[in-house]
């Protein structure tokens, strides 16, 4: 297992504090989504699960306790995630009963005499009573065991918890070190960095950005808002938008118009030199106002206000923008 560049800090300060023995009973792992921290819990896991640890912390990935774990038989490799319901479709929130197990869990010995360590992800996700359940044993941790909480927004989490865990600091890497990272991985320097922009420079988010499938819904997000601003069809964009990609639409858009804003990006693609040129006709108040109104439909695409009408609001006051 191999990390991205900008985890090997936070990896590294794990190790030092194992050398240490100073490395807590509760961890909490809190960045935005696509800055690694799901790989630096896993890689933790089976770091202390590891027989013969190698010298830069990884786990060898071949003793008897590595091959257990990567089979997923392992008896002290937890993990406690989202799970299905009755009807077939994925829970929004961690139960208590599934803590309760967790706890029950690690009121035993360990299976093979070492660390018992469970990973909680969604940590975030916690209901009310499965988070007052993990607290309890947060407060009387058992000898030998660690919970790892993942979380994309940690405030979600009661501060209770929040203080009863070593905070695992994930910084976003800077413009070159992420623009690297994407070109190492295939993709190309002009395409990396203009995903990197929309993504706000966060590579993972970017990585999906610069995939075949969402370059082909930018372009569609581009084509339709240069149609809404020239004044054509914002009825019938309203109404395309008003799919499972609404989100994501919404969000490409209130991007758009803050890469819009910046010099230079994106300069080599023609639909987008178009978009700029139409953006910069724009009055920035109104389309500051605009931006907001953006973000704001999109967090309310799953409340019971008709999202056909918030995706007509919303394009209805870029186009308003217009001076």
């Amino acid at each position: 297992m191999s990390l991205q560049p900008w985890l090997q800090e936070p990896w590294q300060k794990l190790q030092a504090r194992r050398a240490s023995g100073q490395l807590a009973h509760a961890l909490l792992l809190a960045a935005p989504a696509g800055l690694g921290k799901r790989s630096l819990a896993e890689a933790l896991q089976a770091s202390l699960l590891c027989e013969t640890v190698q010298p830069d912390g990884m786990a060898c990935g071949r003793c008897r306790s590595c091959q257990l774990r990567l089979a997923g038989s392992h008896a002290d490799c937890l993990r406690i995630g989202l799970e299905l319901r009755d009807d077939g479709k994925l829970r929004s929130e961690i139960t208590v009963d599934q803590i309760r197990g967790l706890c029950a869990r690690f009121a035993q010995t360990s299976a093979r005499g070492g660390w018992r360590i469970a990973i909680i992800d969604p940590a975030d996700a916690l209901n009310h009573s499965a988070a007052n359940a993990l607290l309890k044993t947060l407060e009387e941790p058992e000898p030998g065991a660690m919970m790892v909480l993942v979380a994309d927004d940690p405030g979600k989490l009661p501060a209770t918890i929040r203080s009863r865990c070593q905070r695992v600091l994930i910084t976003p890497p800077g413009s070159t070190e992420a623009l690297q990272w994407m070109v190492a991985q295939g993709v190309d320097p002009a395409d990396a960095e203009f995903a990197l922009c929309l993504a706000d420079g966060n590579p993972g988010e970017a990585m999906e950005l610069a995939s075949a499938e969402s370059q082909r819904l930018i372009k569609a997000v581009i084509d339709d808002v240069v149609a809404v601003l020239e004044g054509r069809d914002l009825v019938g964009v309203a109404a395309r938008w008003n799919d499972e990609h609404a989100a994501l639409r919404l969000r490409t858009l209130a991007r758009l118009i803050t890469s819009g804003l910046r010099a230079g990006v994106g300069a080599a693609r023609s639909d987008l030199a178009r978009l700029n040129g139409l953006l910069g006709k724009l009055d920035f108040d109104k389309l500051s106002r605009s931006w907001d109104q953006l973000n704001w439909a999109r967090s309310q695409l799953d409340t019971p206000v008709r999202s056909d009408l918030l995706i007509l609001d919303a394009l209805g006051r870029v186009r308003a923008a217009l001076v």
